[in-house]
């Protein structure tokens, strides 16, 4: 996900851009510069904005450095977070899904590429 959708469900939650703003104890203006992607916020920041809208900080940390990183290299470390927590979702939800289990080997594994491949696209 880009950080303009992470900011984006914290300003949902909180009801507007300068409450999140408050909530994170950042300017507002500072969340307006993230959102456009002009700059990133710092990890602790993106760690209070992940622990309030639920959902893994290390997204929130690497989308938040793909705003202003320029090394493809460092890019794609950063890409991978978003990968390996799909991974860890998909295991999640696989693993605690018992009526899966009870379906044709096909069918199953039909359903479990599709589950990925929607992680892969958050």
């Amino acid at each position: 996900m880009k950080m303009k959708t992470y900011i984006e469900m914290g300003e949902k939650r909180a009801g507007k851009q300068i409450e999140l703003a408050r909530i994170l104890g950042v300017r507002d203006t500072t969340l307006r510069l993230a959102k456009s992607g002009k700059m990133g916020l710092p990890d602790a920041i993106c760690i209070k904005l992940a622990d309030y809208i639920e959902v893994n900080p290390l997204q929130v940390i690497a989308a938040s450095n793909l705003v202003t990183e320029k090394d493809e290299e460092r890019r794609k470390i950063f890409e991978s977070c978003f990968t390996r927590a799909a991974s860890v979702i998909f295991l999640t939800v696989t693993m605690g899904n018992s009526d899966l289990l009870s379906l044709d080997t096909s069918t199953s594994i039909f359903i479990y590429s599709c589950i990925f491949c929607i992680m892969l696209n958050l």
